[in-house]
């Protein structure tokens, strides 16, 4: 027993010395390594940001957690320490950008705040007035290029500073200019005149085109397991064809398009003509193949999802042709859903939805992509699958179907898709939508509408995507616009009919180095195979309208913008003399066949560490009923319009940015009719219900996501 505990000891004591003994050298390391940079500033500097400033010198300042007099004590985050040479010839690489963006009198000083083991730098910077560009000119274009399309193109203009970068950047314009018009190898000589008497500069450029040249031979290289017939599928450039820079650019984004390749370089083979008359030039495309198969795991939470994970799995080249094979898996409101039901409180917000429609979604594809069809232009996809989806208060739907789709890659970057749809399966939805708006209120008859039904659409949709970014986007425009038909020419039931039109449109405008300003609008229409009642018959309940929540309307909680109809279940109410038991209200979204959106957000960056973002918005939306087709309400008519201020916190993360947005509703709760629901059929009680007016706490909405809103 004695030798034990002395084993023992001998073990456990230098364990427990070890954690001691590491401070204390991580502490000597840290002490011989100089002091801990807990702030890096920047004064004066209007021309130049502090972003570009900061990462043109070698001192750089540690992380938040390492500079925060808050959390710093605990010893957490990265830590940059101060070099007193560098930090001198920081000095002097501020001085030359200066003088390189045409700020010849740019005058640097600099204050050092010791404190213990932290420094704190701070740079005064006055920038003085800078050397202004007073004439451009170019010689040799006349003859080839629309000489002002150039000038106008040209990043330095005239009475701009003289940046010698935008100078340089100029003459690459010029070169791609060129180059796009069938002149592989023009060169252009710089030449100016800086005057720092009168702070003006003069500069020229003298093009040399060279021989107008076209493709000799198109040679490719790389390639092992996929076909070299699929690479020159994929390639824009032909022989005898006039050679031009853009061919090549598209021909490298085909080939990433196609999924199959880690990487891509189409071009010249030469990279100066053989001689003053070489006119043929022969293109290289080399190419490195990736993996051919790729799986992919994931799982999250959402307020309406609950959990959720999905997986998939997918081959490339299938059967040699580049085509690509995929197999998907996706389930939510897993926790809230049967037959996965967990404690209904790991989702809170789910709680107010019906238990029938707390259902385990999913949805089983697999999917057959042909990324060249018939010609590079084209690309085809064929898909079947098997879904269940439930949307919050309003419905579920079952189905199977499978789709058709062709896309056209135009020249103007303006893909156009032509499908078809075709599913089988049923929605179910509230009795009292079906109630209020097709007046059907005995409950045998209302099971009609969610029997099974065939329902086949064909579909025509535009994209035309100029953003900088897909997941967080600060520059640029999206627009989309699709129509869709269902009617007995398509093989629909007569139940599943109608003709819809989608218009949205979303412009994003950069603020500074990283803030940003986005606004979007969208605008919707539906029709049915005829009108009936107070609403349109043979409108599936699912292709409705719906807004409110985290991507429409802030303001609102998810489907609770517009009309909505109420089912009465609590304490007593008396119909025809009978004493009728009730137990709580039930309020589903009846949706519309109108709608508009509007959404405006300011995104400002928090700090310098670039991951997080405030934001300030303003959504405005509204969802009209149609009642007729010759109605009389024109497309402007905004009178139902409802508008939803909030305020929001953006977070940097690998899967894009994690937002919490929370928003102020000024309105009242929607009147609607409000019925009582007896065994077999629902009993008008009142027809412009209102609830009880909401607590100021009550009309503040709380989303948490993963991505920007639009």
């Amino acid at each position: 027993m004695t030798r034990a505990r002395h084993a023992a000891r001998a073990v456990l004591l230098p364990l427990a010395l070890l954690p001691l003994l590491t401070s204390q050298l991580a502490g000597q390391e840290e002490e011989s390594r100089g002091l801990v940079v807990r702030g890096l500033t920047f004064d004066g500097n209007r021309a130049i940001d502090d972003n570009t400033l900061r990462v043109s010198i070698a001192t750089s300042h540690s992380s938040w957690f390492a500079r925060s007099s808050l959390v710093s004590w605990i010893g957490l985050g990265a830590k940059r320490y101060f070099d007193e040479t560098e930090f001198r010839r920081d000095v002097l690489r501020i001085r030359a950008l200066y003088r390189q963006s045409g700020f010849a009198e740019a005058v640097v000083d600099t204050l050092v705040r010791r404190g213990g083991d932290d420094v704190r730098v701070h740079f005064l910077i006055e920038e003085g007035e800078p050397i202004r560009v007073r004439s451009l000119r170019i010689i040799g274009l006349d003859e080839i290029l629309n000489v002002q399309d150039v000038y106008e193109a040209l990043p330095l203009q005239v009475g701009d500073p003289f940046n010698r970068l935008l100078m340089r950047a100029s003459a690459d314009t010029i070169r791609l200019r060129l180059a796009d018009t069938g002149y592989p190898f023009p060169e252009v000589f710089i030449s100016f005149d800086e005057l720092r008497e009168g702070r003006t500069a003069e500069v020229q450029f003298e093009v040399v085109s060279g021989a107008r040249a076209r493709v000799e031979a198109v040679e490719v290289t790389g390639t092992q397991k996929v076909s070299e017939r699929v690479v020159r599928r994929a390639v824009a450039v032909e022989p005898g064809k006039v050679y031009r820079q853009r061919d090549l650019y598209q021909s490298q984004l085909n080939l990433y398009r196609a999924g199959i390749f880690n990487y891509v370089r189409v071009a010249p083979v030469d990279t100066v003509p053989s001689g003053p008359d070489d006119t043929l030039v022969t293109v290289r495309v080399q190419v490195s193949e990736g993996a051919m198969q790729r799986v992919r795991v994931g799982a999250g939470y959402g307020t309406i999802d609950c959990f959720r994970v999905l997986s998939s799995w997918s081959t490339s080249n299938l059967f040699g042709g580049g085509r690509r094979l995929e197999l998907g898996a996706r389930f939510s409101k897993i926790g809230a859903g049967d037959p996965m039901n967990f404690e209904r409180s790991v989702c809170p917000v789910l709680e107010q939805d019906e238990p029938e429609r707390l259902v385990l979604n999913y949805n089983l594809s697999a999917a057959l992509e042909e990324p060249f069809f018939f010609s590079r232009q084209f690309g085809a996809r064929v898909s079947v699958f098997a879904e269940r989806f439930s949307e919050f208060r309003a419905y579920v739907r079952q189905a199977v179907g499978g789709d058709v789709s062709v896309t056209y890659r135009t020249p103007w970057r303006l893909p156009i898709t032509l499908s078809y749809l075709l599913t089988y399966g049923n929605t179910q939805a509230d009795p009292a939508t079906i109630c209020a708006l097709l007046n059907v209120c005995r409950l045998e008859d209302a099971e009609v509408f969610g029997e099974n039904q065939r329902q086949g659409t064909l579909s025509l949709a535009v994209v035309r995507d100029r953003r900088n970014s897909i997941f967080n986007p600060t520059r640029g425009t999206l627009f989309s616009g699709e129509f869709r038909h269902a009617s007995r020419y398509t093989f629909s039931d007569e139940r599943a009919r109608f003709s819809k039109v989608t218009l949205e449109f979303s412009s994003y405008h950069a603020i500074g180095r990283r803030g940003a300003f986005a606004w979007r609008l969208r605008w919707g229409t539906i029709f049915g195979a005829g009108f009936r009642g107070r609403g349109l018959d043979s409108i599936p309940t699912e292709e409705r309208f719906y807004l409110g929540g985290a991507n429409t309307v802030r303001g609102f909680g998810q489907n609770e913008m517009g009309g909505v109809v109420r089912v009465v279940e609590g304490d007593t109410v008396t119909v025809d003399g009978q004493q009728q038991p009730i137990t709580r209200f039930r309020t589903s979204p009846i949706g519309s066949n109108d709608l508009f959106l509007l959404n405006a957000e300011l995104r400002i960056p928090l700090g310098s560490s670039g991951r997080a973002f405030g934001a300030l918005f303003v959504d405005a939306g509204q969802l009209r009923e149609r009642l007729s087709s010759d109605d009389g309400s024109t497309l402007g008519d905004l009178s139902s319009l409802k508008i939803t201020p909030g305020v929001g916190l953006r977070v940097s993360s690998p899967l894009g940015p994690v937002r919490l947005d929370v928003a102020y509703n000024p309105y009242g709760p929607t009147p609607s009719q409000l019925y009582l629901q007896t065994r077999d059929q629902l009993i008008l009680l009142d027809q412009s219900f209102t609830p009880k007016e909401p607590t100021f706490w009550q009309r503040l909405r709380v989303h948490i996501s993963i991505g920007q809103a639009f």
